[in-house]
């Protein structure tokens, strides 16, 4: 009914939640992105509104979502690139550059829901996501354990916590962590609560008002791992906290394209990077295809 280019800019928007970011991964102006905006509005009867900084439709959209469904099958079918949806602490040197045949993007602090929704309705191909926030799997969805690694809090070179000779959880929890919207990401809340790991998280306004002039002065606790390189914040350090909490990535698709050659192809890279990466981070286990991984969480828990 519509074209690959004019469904890509609407759900492009719906994903990266972005029209720069639109523009810059689909190479459509933004005039064409709210041209075509329009069209999709005429065509499915839907509404397209900004609420509270964040893009959604308003109306029936199951006629769109049909639509998504022979997209998605075009793609697969190399009609156009395939979509990976990266959550905010994998979106470094495991994605870069993005894998042959693959756009790679994520929409900010909009959390797991989100990605797991944007997989759900077509929108996006695969999620690479933390393996404690990979959801349960079903009869929709098939998860593919990649690794597991450390989990680090990470903070800017100059923090206070860096000249402690010896560092404790207690003294950590004195200073404020990053911004995570209420629920955004439902595994990370459990690993934190099961350490009683509660600091006072700063607010997005908050974190605004900082300001980047005075980011490396910041006092914040931002959570990562190795894998982690946030262009916006690239000087952040891990903290020498020995807290034995893991984290992972998980590879998860819609289980009707499971076993395509493109995912198959997609896991393949993925796993070579991190065999290569691990020459420089031991720390990072490679789990295989078979057998049960480790739980992701705290270290023996698995």
């Amino acid at each position: 009914m519509v074209s690959l280019d004019l469904l890509s800019s609407l759900d492009g928007l719906i994903w990266l939640q972005s029209g720069k970011q639109v523009g810059e991964r689909f190479h459509q102006h933004q005039t064409t992105v709210s041209r075509n905006l329009k069209k999709c509005s005429e065509i499915f009867g839907l509404s397209f509104q900004k609420s509270s900084g964040q893009w959604s439709i308003d109306g029936d959209p199951k006629l769109l979502n049909l639509e998504r469904k022979v997209h998605q099958c075009a793609r697969f079918l190399q009609k156009a690139p395939l979509r990976l949806d990266v959550s905010f602490c994998l979106d470094g040197p495991l994605v870069s550059p993005a894998p042959n045949g693959w756009l790679t993007g994520r929409s900010k602090n909009l959390g797991t829901p989100h990605s797991q929704d944007l997989l759900t309705t077509n929108i996006v191909d695969a999620w690479l996501c933390p393996l404690h926030e990979a959801p349960s799997e079903g009869e929709e969805l098939t998860i593919f354990h990649l690794c597991q690694l450390p989990l680090q809090l990470l903070v800017f070179p100059n923090h206070p916590l860096l000249k402690r000779v010896e560092l404790t959880l207690d003294q950590v929890k004195e200073y404020p962590l990053e911004h995570m919207p209420p629920k955004a990401y439902p595994g990370t809340e459990r690993m934190l609560q099961a350490l009683d790991f509660s600091p006072l998280q700063k607010t997005k306004k908050q974190t605004k008002q900082l300001g980047a002039r005075h980011q490396e002065n910041a006092s914040t606790l931002h959570l990562g791992s190795v894998l982690r390189h946030d262009q916006d914040k690239p000087k952040l350090v891990p903290l020498p906290l020995h807290w034995s909490v893991s984290t992972g990535v998980a590879l998860i698709t819609r289980r009707e394209h499971s076993t395509t050659t493109a995912i198959r192809n997609l896991r393949t890279d993925l796993e070579q990077r991190l065999k290569d990466f691990q020459l420089m981070h031991p720390e990072v286990q490679l789990i295989g295809s078979t057998g049960n991984p480790p739980s992701p969480g705290l270290a023996g828990e698995g």
